[in-house]
């Protein structure tokens, strides 16, 4: 049984504003840390802990250890997710699902080609070549800044959100995969679809809890060798492997915890200094910046309206209590993100650039904008309701 501390940590963790709480805070604190010691920073987060040939290379810092490995835990509860909504939950019905998932494409497409848009426009070789980067949204961020908005939204809008959000991941996970990696390795290929191909039987046959768990580290352990993210190993495994209903749920729960507490915290930490003084030193800074903010809110506002006005004609309607300007209003608190983002800017810029750190800048104050704006225009649209 556990301790009254533990049963208050854990209401802390499962609360609407935990998942916020926690990120917000390891954002606060690496902007701060790298403003006030960029030396002891960069030596923390990404200083080597020993040779880069060695076994496990993948894994040679605190920024490594979490991009590469403990994100794993996130992209996993993502994947169990996915799994149980395909099988019973939102996923499972086209009419329910079809608007939020056009959305979450629309909401795609929309920023990505805005962001070529402004590469070419402003001669930004980071804009076209980030392309994919302001395409995801965060699904604990939005949906804990949705609590801010108040009780009197309608309850669909919620599921309504979270579908689209696990639609956007989904979809964003998959542009990942299919896009970040610099060099592909065949055999780790072919060894990654032998061990997922003996994952899906072996768990479907066997229902050994524990199996799926090496099944796991099997599969992350190909996606190193393949050269291609290994934290989506986590996806995969997820979709792939078949437990018992309960022991998914339990086992999703208990990530989303340890992500919600630890990993995504974490991850903020890592992903979210800024080399300050390099950065002031660039004069292209302030336009990707500002592109970003103008991507991520007109975009997401514009294709999630085009994508579920999409599904409307062919037939598959909102619910009637979500109007068009609650789902508006609702669009741009999608704009909140930068966990898969930053992901993307990692791979194709590196951490260290000053490119990363304009489009983290951009991120997170997209990300702010967008969480006040939202919040502000769904209270306004409640109370007339």
């Amino acid at each position: 049984m556990g301790t009254p501390a533990h049963g208050r940590l854990i209401r802390l963790i499962d609360h609407d504003y935990g998942a916020p709480a926690f990120i917000g805070t390891g954002v606060v604190v690496a902007l701060l840390w790298s403003a006030a010691s960029p030396s002891t920073y960069e030596s923390a987060t990404t200083g080597f802990w020993w040779g880069p040939s060695l076994p496990l290379s993948a894994l040679n810092s605190l920024h490594d250890l979490t991009i590469n490995g403990l994100m794993t835990i996130f992209f996993l509860a993502i994947g169990l997710e996915l799994s149980r909504e395909l099988r019973t939950g939102a996923l499972i019905r086209p009419a329910h699902a079809l608007p939020p998932i056009l959305g979450a494409l629309g909401g795609m497409v929309v920023t990505a080609l805005l962001s070529l848009l402004a590469g070419e426009l402003t001669h930004s070789y980071a804009l076209r070549h980030g392309w994919g980067v302001p395409m995801a949204t965060d699904i604990a961020f939005t949906l804990g800044v949705l609590a801010l908005a108040g009780r009197r939204l309608p309850p669909q809008l919620r599921i309504f959100l979270l579908t689209l959000a696990i639609a956007d991941d989904a979809f964003s996970v998959l542009v990942l995969a299919l896009t970040g990696a610099s060099r592909v390795h065949s055999a780790g290929v072919l060894a990654l679809i032998v061990v997922v191909a003996g994952a899906w039987w072996s768990s479907r046959q066997l229902r050994v809890p524990s199996l799926g768990v090496v099944f796991v580290f099997a599969i992350w352990l190909c996606f190193v060798w393949a050269n291609v993210e290994p934290p989506l190993a986590g996806v995969v495994g997820g979709l792939a492997i078949s437990f018992n209903e309960v022991v998914a749920l339990d086992l999703e729960r208990a990530l989303s915890r340890w992500s919600t507490a630890l990993v995504l915290p974490l991850f903020a930490l890592v992903s979210c200094g800024i080399r300050w003084r390099v950065l002031s030193s660039k004069g292209d800074v302030l336009s990707i910046i500002i592109a970003m903010i103008i991507i991520r809110i007109v975009g997401k506002v514009v294709g999630i309206t085009g994508g579920v006005a999409l599904a409307a004609l062919i037939g598959f309607k909102l619910h009637r209590s979500i109007s068009w300007r609650t789902l508006v209003a609702a669009s741009v608190l999608c704009a909140i993100g930068f966990t898969v983002p930053l992901l993307f800017a990692d791979q194709l810029f590196g951490p260290q650039s000053v490119t990363y750190g304009a489009i983290t800048l951009g991120l997170l104050a997209s990300s702010l904008i967008a969480a006040v704006l939202g919040v502000t225009l769904l209270r306004l649209r409640s109370r007339t309701v």
